[in-house]
C-alpha cells in the first residue's frame, strides 16, 4: 500500500495549533494596534498647515513642534523596547525555573492562559504602535494625538508591569498550574463528547474480523473525520470499522489503529479492503504535538507526570502530589456518571472505545505507585482516602476499577509505615469496598493493614518494612 503523503497536513495542523495554543490573541492584539495606528494618523491629518483641531490648541503647545515630537517619540520608542525585551526575559526566566520545579508541563500552561497572551500583545503592539507614530512624524504630518496616546499607553503598560510580575509569579504556584490543567481537562473532555455521540462503544457480537489495519506514519493521532470513514464504509454494506486507540494516542509506523468487520454474509475482497483501509486511514489526523485545550489524555498525562516527578526522590515534593491526587479526584468524580448516561449512535459504523475515564484512575494509581518508592505516607494516605471517598458515590463501571486499583496498591504498602493517619485511611477504604460489594478486596486490604501494623516497634530497613516480604 502507498504511504499517505501527510506532511502538508502536518504543517498545517502545526500552524492550527500554534494559534490556537498561543498565537491567536497576541497577533490579533498587535493587528488591533496597527488598525489604531492607521486611524490616528487620519485624525493627526487635522494638524497640517500648522493648524490645530478646535479646542485641542493645548495638547499641540503640550508635545511641541517636530523636532520635539520627534525626540519624544524617539524616547518613548526606545524605553518600551527596551523595557519589553528586560520584562519578558525575566518572565521567561521564572517560568524555566518554574519548569525546573516541576516539569516541562509548566510551558504549556503559561503559553495557553489569555491573560500572558494579551500581555505579550499588548506589548508588541504597542512597540509597533510607537515606532509607527514617530515614522510619521514628518514636514507634512504632526502625530500630535498619536504622540499623547503613546504616552498614555506606555504609562498604562508601566504598570501592567507589576501586573504581570504578579501574575507569573502566581501562575509559577504548583496549585495553580494543576488546577489550570485540571480545568483545561474537563473543557477539553467535550470534544471526546462529541466523538462519542457519533460512534458506538461496543461492536455487534455476530459480526467477524476481516483485516487489521495498521499505521502508515508515525506521530500523535488528534483527530478523526467521523463523516469521512461512514462514506467510506456506506459503499460496502455491512462493514464497521473498530478504531482500537484513543485521539491523542502516539502511533509508530506499523502499529495497529484499527480492525475492519464485517456482517454475516459479507464479503471484501482484497481491493475492497484497500480502499476502504486507504480512505479510512486518511480520515485519522497525525501530528507532531498534543493540544492541551482539546485532548483529554494529554492533560491527564501532564497531571500524573507533575505527580510522578514531585513525589518521587527526584524532587521529594508531596505537596504537588497530594494537589494532583484532589484534581484527579473531582475529574474521576465528574466523569463517572457520564460512563453510564453517555449515548452513542446505535447505527453508527465507527466503534470507538471511551478512554478518558480510564486513563484518569489510572494516573491515580501511578500516584500511589511512586509514593511508595519515594515512603511519603501523606501522599499514599491521601490517595487511599480518595480511593475510599470516590468508592461511596461513583457509577459501577468507575468503582469496579477503583476496586481494582486498591487491590493492587497493597503491593506497595510494605515499604511504608503504618502512620495513624495511614491506618485510618486503609480502615476507611475496607469499609468503603465492603459496602459496595467488593468484599473480597476489602478483606485484603484489612489483612494487608494488619500485617503493616505488625512492623510497628520493630527496626526494620527501607527494603524489609514487613519482615520476611523480602530477602
Amino acid at each position: 500500500m502507498k504511504a499517505i503523503a501527510s506532511v502538508p497536513n502536518r504543517v498545517v495542523s502545526a500552524i492550527r495549533r500554534s494559534f490556537r495554543q498561543f498565537l491567536a490573541l497576541p497577533l490579533a492584539t498587535v493587528i488591533g494596534f496597527v488598525g489604531l495606528s492607521a486611524l490616528v494618523y487620519l485624525a493627526d491629518g487635522s494638524w497640517s498647515g500648522d493648524r490645530a483641531p478646535h479646542g485641542f490648541a493645548w495638547l499641540g503647545a503640550l508635545t511641541g513642534d517636530r523636532a520635539a515630537l520627534g525626540s519624544l517619540l524617539a524616547t518613548v520608542a526606545s524605553s518600551i523596547v527596551t523595557v519589553t525585551s528586560i520584562t519578558f526575559s525575566l518572565l521567561l526566566l521564572a517560568v524555566q525555573q518554574g519548569a525546573g520545579a516541576l516539569t516541562a508541563q509548566v510551558t504549556d500552561q503559561f503559553m495557553a492562559r489569555r491573560t500572558n497572551q494579551l500581555y505579550f500583545g499588548y506589548f508588541v503592539g504597542l512597540s509597533v504602535f510607537v515606532l509607527t507614530t514617530l515614522v510619521t512624524n514628518t514636514d507634512y504630518h504632526r502625530p500630535v494625538f498619536a504622540a499623547a496616546l503613546s504616552l498614555l499607553l506606555t504609562a498604562l503598560a508601566l504598570c501592567l508591569i507589576i501586573v504581570m510580575i504578579y501574575n507569573t509569579i502566581d501562575q509559577m504556584r504548583p496549585e495553580q498550574i494543576i488546577q489550570f490543567i485540571h480545568d483545561k481537562v474537563l473543557e477539553a473532555r467535550g470534544t471526546d463528547l462529541d466523538v462519542l455521540a457519533a460512534t458506538r462503544r461496543t461492536t455487534r457480537r455476530d459480526w467477524a474480523d476481516r483485516a487489521l489495519v495498521r499505521s502508515r506514519e508515525s506521530g500523535y493521532v488528534v483527530g478523526l473525520d467521523l463523516a469521512r470513514v461512514e462514506t467510506a464504509l456506506e459503499r460496502h454494506g455491512d462493514v464497521e470499522v473498530e478504531v482500537l486507540i484513543a485521539l491523542g494516542t502516539y502511533r509508530a509506523v506499523g502499529d495497529p489503529v484499527f480492525r475492519l468487520r464485517c456482517g454475516p454474509g459479507v464479503v471484501l475482497d482484497a481491493e475492497a479492503q484497500e480502499r476502504i483501509a486507504e480512505e479510512t486511514l486518511a480520515a485519522f489526523a497525525y501530528d507532531d504535538g498534543r493540544d492541551l485545550q482539546t485532548s483529554t489524555a494529554y492533560g491527564l498525562h501532564q497531571l500524573a507526570t507533575i505527580a510522578w516527578t514531585s513525589v518521587s526522590t527526584s524532587k521529594s515534593n508531596p505537596n504537588p502530589g497530594l494537589t494532583v491526587i484532589q484534581a484527579l479526584r473531582d475529574i474521576i468524580a465528574q466523569w463517572s456518571r457520564g460512563e453510564i448516561e453517555i449515548r452513542g449512535d446505535d447505527g453508527a459504523r465507527i466503534v470507538y472505545g471511551d478512554a478518558a475515564p480510564v486513563i484518569a484512575t489510572d494516573a491515580l494509581e501511578a500516584v500511589i505507585v511512586v509514593a511508595s518508592e519515594s515512603i511519603q505516607s501523606q501522599t499514599l494516605t491521601e490517595a487511599v482516602a480518595t480511593l475510599a471517598i470516590l468508592l461511596r458515590h461513583v457509577e459501577a463501571p468507575t468503582a469496579g476499577r477503583l476496586a481494582d486499583v486498591a487491590h493492587r496498591a497493597l503491593s506497595s504498602l510494605g515499604e511504608h509505615v503504618l502512620t495513624r493517619q495511614l491506618e485510618a485511611a486503609l480502615h476507611d477504604l475496607a469499609s468503603a469496598l465492603e459496602e459496595r460489594g467488593f468484599g473480597s478486596v476489602a478483606e485484603e486490604v484489612a489483612r494487608a493493614s494488619a500485617a503493616l501494623a505488625g512492623s510497628l516497634g520493630k527496626l526494620n530497613s527501607r527494603s524489609t518494612r514487613v519482615p520476611g516480604t523480602t530477602s
